[in-house]
């Protein structure tokens, strides 16, 4: 019997608790490496005490001895015994003491170079301009620091913004994960070069009237680069198919491709596919999905989500679905182009999809900022255009790094 003729089974349901026990069980394998990391951290402080122990003891015996003898006599108060005990000779014992005669005991164990008091100025100006930041934004500390010390604002720390915020009583609300509660250890991973594997998921809100409205987000892992946000009315397998289908041919076809199991992606029905999974079967795609009930499992188009909500959808109301696109637009455009990213190493995504820099000095592409950035009182503004992408664009970025890697170790 075929199996097109043979009767659809439904697939075996996963349980909350299931996955729940499954991370739970890795949080558990997580917390015991941790363990072994704390053991390994007291060793070496037990071996920096070890060494001063060594050290002054053998001081003490050259009071009376010679260098030999002092360090024969040492050798055999503190040299090893048994299996486990820290190694000693002779020699280390007077390569020890040579350290500490010259720079102290603290030379024996690693020192941070960090200043102890490190004094800031910072003008009325440039405190202006991180408060204006912060309303219109929200953005944390750090990345504030961030734009400011890429767009040639101001040179400052993540910490002292947010002494800033704290001496102007600006409210900071701290974020805490809720799996920690449950158990659960997050791990994060990416991938090695763009189009290795995509990230896909629907995003729910209400127009002005009241009626529905969906965004399908699409997310490449390696860059962050937003491959697509387009608003539909009605979240079917069809829609997404669509636009999952013009995002390939915009962009290229990637590897991977990670979504939930909602009905859009997954049927219920065992070796039974959507529209959308027959596009990736076509394409060669390889369709990946997170573990039920756990959309960390997806996290990174999630993360954009709640990024898009803070910085466009809550912050106006659209009437139309036209009018929800155009916002949508603009603001892939000023994501995928000139926003920093935490996870980057503060670059653009498209800086990271492409392999190409885009430039942007002072207020230039910041909404809402407009009338600042023509001032030349408060900056010179300015930014190169948007970066076009290709079908090709992934792998000729990707090209251009692995002939950067051998050439950098040429150099080095």
């Amino acid at each position: 019997m075929s199996m097109a003729q043979a009767p659809k089974q439904r697939k075996p349901k996963v349980t909350k608790a299931q996955t729940y026990a499954a991370r739970r069980q890795a949080d558990r394998n997580q917390r015991e490496r941790q363990r072994q990391r704390t053991a390994e951290r007291q060793r070496r402080q037990q071996h920096f005490r070890f060494r001063v122990k060594v050290v002054r003891t053998y001081r003490a015996d050259r009071q009376q001895l010679t260098q030999r003898q002092a360090a024969e006599r040492t050798l055999a108060q503190y040299g090893p015994r048994a299996d486990g005990d820290f190694p000693l000779s002779i020699r280390t014992i007077r390569e020890w003491h040579r350290t500490v005669t010259r720079d102290g005991f603290a030379a024996l164990r690693p020192r941070s170079s960090r200043p102890r008091t490190i004094h800031y100025r910072i003008t009325e100006r440039l405190i202006g301009l991180i408060l204006t930041l912060r309303h219109l934004y929200g953005w944390g500390g750090q990345r504030i620091a961030a734009e400011l010390a890429a767009r040639d604002l101001g040179q400052v720390s993540g910490e002292t913004v947010y002494t800033i915020f704290r001496h102007h009583h600006v409210v900071l609300q701290l974020y805490a994960l809720k799996g920690k509660s449950d158990g659960i250890a997050y791990r994060r991973y990416a991938k090695r070069h763009p189009n290795r594997q995509w990230h896909i998921d629907l995003k729910h809100l209400t127009l002005a009237d009241g009626s529905k409205a969906y965004v399908c987000v699409i997310i490449d892992d390696y860059s962050r680069f937003a491959v697509a946000a387009v608003a539909g009315t009605q979240a079917t397998t069809e829609w997404v198919t669509r636009v999952a289908r013009d995002a390939i041919q915009r962009c290229g076809r990637p590897q991977e491709l990670v979504s939930d199991n909602g009905r859009e992606f997954v049927s219920v029905w065992e070796a039974t596919l959507t529209k959308f999974g027959q596009l990736l079967v076509e394409s060669g795609i390889t369709h990946r999905t997170c573990a039920p009930y756990y959309p960390q499992g997806n996290g990174k188009v999630e993360a954009f989500n709640k990024t898009l909500t803070r910085e466009v959808l809550e912050r106006a109301t659209f009437a139309t679905l036209s009018e929800l696109q155009d916002a949508l637009d603009r603001y892939l455009a000023y994501y995928n182009n000139y926003r920093l990213h935490s996870a980057l190493a503060w670059q653009s995504p498209i800086t990271r999809y492409s392999s190409r820099a885009v430039t942007c000095r002072g207020l230039a592409g910041l909404g809402g900022l407009e009338p600042m950035a023509a001032n030349p009182a408060w900056a010179a503004s300015y930014c190169d255009p948007p970066i076009g992408v290709t079908p090709t664009t992934a792998a000729h970025a990707y090209a251009l790094v692995l002939w950067q890697r051998p050439q950098a170790a040429l150099a080095a």
